[in-house]
């Protein structure tokens, strides 16, 4: 018999982990949070029932290849259904696909920098033309969501191809 897949066990963990209220540590991998928390940052998250969170906080949530811990940029309602948190990498201007509230972990509260627990920096400031992008990208996608969330994952999930592509075409120019 085969382990079931890693996704799976952290969505059966979750609730437990939610309900308890625990603080866990997890390392950051990969470079989507950009200059605010590099690669291989050991971080805390509050483990919570809460699911609504302000603009700016930065979230763990169960996303598509594991726990992902991004900031949140935004809400939105699905027509039928209900509210949807909106996130983005600090090193990215694509925001995610919609976060329903049973993927949310809770908020990654500290970093670990040199010897002690340290409050989260703020995000890197980006420039005016990046904000602007990464608002067009947030509304697209939030208009995407009134329609239906799984439009709005697609939305996502294409402009983030799109995105990646036009950036590596800026990088070899």
């Amino acid at each position: 018999m085969t382990d079931p897949p890693i996704i799976d066990q952290e969505l059966r963990l979750a609730p437990l982990l939610k309900r308890a209220g625990a603080v866990i540590e997890s390392e950051i991998r990969g470079r989507s949070m950009g200059g605010t928390l590099a690669t291989g940052t050991r971080i805390r998250i509050r483990c919570g029932t809460k699911t609504d969170y302000p603009d700016g906080t930065i979230i763990a949530f169960i996303g598509g290849k594991g726990l992902v811990g991004h900031r949140v940029v935004g809400r939105g309602r699905e027509r039928p259904g209900g509210a949807y948190l909106l996130t983005r990498g600090d090193g990215s201007r694509v925001v995610d696909p919609p976060v329903g509230p049973e993927r949310v972990l809770g908020e990654v509260i500290e970093w670990w920098e040199g010897e002690q627990w340290q409050p989260l920096p703020v995000a890197v400031p980006d420039t005016r033309l990046g904000r602007a992008t990464a608002l067009g990208m947030l509304l697209l996608v939030r208009l995407a969501l009134v329609v239906n969330a799984q439009l709005a994952a697609r939305l996502a999930v294409l402009l983030a191809a799109l995105g990646h592509r036009l950036s590596r075409r800026t990088a070899a120019a």
